[in-house]
Protein backbone atom coordinates (compact mmCIF):
# COMPACT_ATOMS: atom_id res chain seq x y z
CA UNK A 1 0.00 0.00 0.00
CA UNK A 2 2.68 2.33 0.76
CA UNK A 3 4.56 2.14 -2.42
CA UNK A 4 1.25 3.07 -4.20
CA UNK A 5 0.56 6.00 -1.25
CA UNK A 6 3.68 7.72 -1.81
CA UNK A 7 4.20 8.42 -5.88
CA UNK A 8 0.47 9.30 -5.72
CA UNK A 9 1.31 11.84 -2.83
CA UNK A 10 4.26 12.97 -4.71
CA UNK A 11 2.76 13.23 -8.43
CA UNK A 12 -0.41 15.48 -6.49
CA UNK A 13 3.20 17.92 -6.04
CA UNK A 14 4.33 17.70 -9.83
CA UNK A 15 0.00 18.02 -10.74
CA UNK A 16 0.58 21.45 -9.29
CA UNK A 17 3.55 22.55 -10.53
CA UNK A 18 2.86 21.24 -13.76
CA UNK A 19 -0.35 22.92 -13.78
CA UNK A 20 1.03 26.46 -13.49
CA UNK A 21 4.15 25.39 -16.31
CA UNK A 22 1.20 24.54 -18.49
CA UNK A 23 -0.39 27.55 -17.86
CA UNK A 24 2.34 29.67 -18.33
CA UNK A 25 2.85 27.72 -21.71
CA UNK A 26 -0.35 28.36 -22.85
CA UNK A 27 0.04 31.94 -22.23
CA UNK A 28 2.84 31.85 -24.07
CA UNK A 29 1.44 30.64 -26.84
CA UNK A 30 -1.17 32.64 -27.02
CA UNK A 31 1.06 35.54 -27.14
CA UNK A 32 -0.30 37.51 -24.06
CA UNK A 33 3.22 38.25 -22.89
CA UNK A 34 1.94 41.49 -20.79
CA UNK A 35 -0.34 39.78 -18.66
CA UNK A 36 2.21 37.60 -17.11
CA UNK A 37 4.66 39.57 -16.37
CA UNK A 38 2.35 41.30 -13.92
CA UNK A 39 3.18 41.25 -10.56
CA UNK A 40 -0.51 39.76 -9.76
CA UNK A 41 -0.50 37.21 -12.95
CA UNK A 42 1.05 34.18 -10.85
CA UNK A 43 -1.53 35.17 -7.32
CA UNK A 44 -4.51 35.67 -9.56
CA UNK A 45 -4.25 32.62 -10.96
CA UNK A 46 -3.27 30.44 -8.19
CA UNK A 47 -6.18 31.82 -5.99
CA UNK A 48 -8.80 31.30 -9.22
CA UNK A 49 -10.38 28.16 -9.09
CA UNK A 50 -9.83 27.44 -12.72
CA UNK A 51 -6.35 27.24 -11.80
CA UNK A 52 -7.27 23.51 -11.02
CA UNK A 53 -8.10 22.93 -14.54
CA UNK A 54 -4.63 23.12 -15.52
CA UNK A 55 -3.11 20.91 -12.96
CA UNK A 56 -5.68 18.12 -14.22
CA UNK A 57 -4.90 18.45 -17.36
CA UNK A 58 -1.27 17.83 -16.87
CA UNK A 59 -2.01 14.45 -14.52
CA UNK A 60 -3.90 13.80 -17.84
CA UNK A 61 -1.01 14.39 -20.52
CA UNK A 62 1.26 12.60 -17.51
CA UNK A 63 -1.32 9.13 -17.45
CA UNK A 64 -1.67 8.88 -20.85
CA UNK A 65 2.55 8.91 -20.95
CA UNK A 66 2.34 6.20 -18.65
CA UNK A 67 -0.34 4.57 -19.58
CA UNK A 68 1.57 3.94 -23.52
CA UNK A 69 4.58 2.38 -21.64
CA UNK A 70 8.11 2.88 -21.12
CA UNK A 71 9.04 2.36 -24.78
CA UNK A 72 6.21 3.88 -25.84
CA UNK A 73 5.26 6.33 -23.76
CA UNK A 74 8.35 7.82 -21.51
CA UNK A 75 11.07 7.11 -23.44
CA UNK A 76 9.25 8.52 -26.89
CA UNK A 77 8.47 11.40 -25.07
CA UNK A 78 11.28 12.09 -23.09
CA UNK A 79 13.88 11.86 -26.39
CA UNK A 80 11.37 14.77 -27.46
CA UNK A 81 11.16 16.80 -24.17
CA UNK A 82 14.85 16.30 -22.91
CA UNK A 83 16.44 18.07 -25.44
CA UNK A 84 14.24 21.42 -25.51
CA UNK A 85 14.55 21.44 -21.80
CA UNK A 86 18.29 21.22 -22.09
CA UNK A 87 18.14 23.89 -24.76
CA UNK A 88 16.04 26.03 -22.33
CA UNK A 89 18.09 25.67 -19.45
CA UNK A 90 21.62 26.78 -21.81
CA UNK A 91 19.27 29.63 -23.05
CA UNK A 92 18.18 30.82 -19.68
CA UNK A 93 21.83 30.26 -18.68
CA UNK A 94 23.24 32.89 -21.53
CA UNK A 95 20.52 35.04 -20.66
CA UNK A 96 21.02 35.45 -17.22
CA UNK A 97 25.27 36.91 -17.91
CA UNK A 98 23.76 39.23 -20.09
CA UNK A 99 21.20 40.60 -16.75
CA UNK A 100 21.90 44.38 -15.46
CA UNK A 101 20.56 45.62 -12.08
CA UNK A 102 21.07 49.09 -10.41
CA UNK A 103 20.26 49.31 -6.68
CA UNK A 104 19.59 52.91 -4.86
CA UNK A 105 23.46 54.03 -4.25
CA UNK A 106 23.63 53.79 -8.12
CA UNK A 107 25.89 50.14 -8.32
CA UNK A 108 25.43 48.19 -11.31
CA UNK A 109 25.45 44.46 -11.03
CA UNK A 110 25.89 42.18 -14.08
CA UNK A 111 25.04 38.59 -14.81
CA UNK A 112 28.82 37.60 -14.79
CA UNK A 113 28.82 39.08 -10.91
CA UNK A 114 26.94 36.72 -9.92
CA UNK A 115 28.52 34.02 -11.53
CA UNK A 116 31.65 35.25 -9.60
CA UNK A 117 30.20 35.29 -6.32
CA UNK A 118 28.48 31.45 -7.12
CA UNK A 119 32.10 30.20 -8.41
CA UNK A 120 34.34 31.93 -5.86
CA UNK A 121 31.92 32.58 -2.59
CA UNK A 122 33.16 35.01 0.20
CA UNK A 123 32.80 32.99 2.99
CA UNK A 124 33.92 35.28 6.05
CA UNK A 125 30.45 35.71 7.23
CA UNK A 126 29.64 31.86 7.50
CA UNK A 127 29.33 30.45 10.96
CA UNK A 128 29.46 27.33 12.28
CA UNK A 129 25.59 27.11 12.96
CA UNK A 130 25.06 28.64 9.03
CA UNK A 131 27.45 25.63 7.49
CA UNK A 132 25.42 23.35 9.60
CA UNK A 133 21.95 24.44 8.32
CA UNK A 134 23.47 24.55 4.63
CA UNK A 135 24.65 21.25 4.99
CA UNK A 136 21.39 19.99 6.35
CA UNK A 137 19.76 21.59 3.52
CA UNK A 138 22.49 19.59 1.07
CA UNK A 139 21.71 16.47 2.29
CA UNK A 140 17.89 16.65 2.55
CA UNK A 141 18.35 17.58 -1.48
CA UNK A 142 20.43 14.75 -1.85
CA UNK A 143 18.36 11.96 -0.16
CA UNK A 144 15.11 13.20 -1.63
CA UNK A 145 17.19 13.25 -5.18
CA UNK A 146 18.39 9.70 -4.16
CA UNK A 147 14.86 8.46 -3.15
CA UNK A 148 13.69 9.52 -6.20
CA UNK A 149 16.33 7.70 -8.26
CA UNK A 150 16.29 4.38 -6.65
CA UNK A 151 12.42 4.07 -7.70
CA UNK A 152 13.50 5.18 -10.93
CA UNK A 153 16.05 2.70 -11.57
CA UNK A 154 14.14 -0.41 -9.99
CA UNK A 155 11.55 0.37 -12.67
CA UNK A 156 13.86 1.15 -15.43
CA UNK A 157 16.26 -1.82 -14.96
CA UNK A 158 12.90 -4.10 -14.99
CA UNK A 159 13.32 -3.18 -18.95
CA UNK A 160 17.02 -3.47 -19.97
CA UNK A 161 17.51 -5.66 -22.21
CA UNK A 162 20.23 -8.57 -21.38
CA UNK A 163 22.78 -6.63 -23.98
CA UNK A 164 23.28 -3.73 -22.26
CA UNK A 165 26.56 -3.18 -20.19
CA UNK A 166 25.25 -1.70 -16.96
CA UNK A 167 28.68 -0.25 -16.02
CA UNK A 168 28.82 2.08 -19.76
CA UNK A 169 25.34 2.91 -19.32
CA UNK A 170 25.71 3.94 -15.33
CA UNK A 171 29.13 6.06 -16.26
CA UNK A 172 27.18 8.08 -18.99
CA UNK A 173 24.23 9.03 -16.87
CA UNK A 174 26.64 10.02 -14.02
CA UNK A 175 28.58 11.92 -17.22
CA UNK A 176 25.42 13.68 -18.58
CA UNK A 177 23.79 14.21 -15.22
CA UNK A 178 26.53 16.19 -13.74
CA UNK A 179 27.00 18.05 -17.11
CA UNK A 180 23.60 19.17 -16.89
CA UNK A 181 23.05 20.27 -13.12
Amino acid sequence: ILTFCVPMLIMTYYAVIGGWILKYFTVYLTGDFAAAAKDDYFTDFITDPSSVWFGLIFMLLTGFIVYNGVEGGIERCSKFVMPILLVLVIGIAIFSLTLRSGDESGAVRTGLDGLKVYLMPDMSGLTLSRFLQITLDAMSQLFFSLSVSMGIMITYGSYVKDDVDLGKATNQIEIFDTAAA
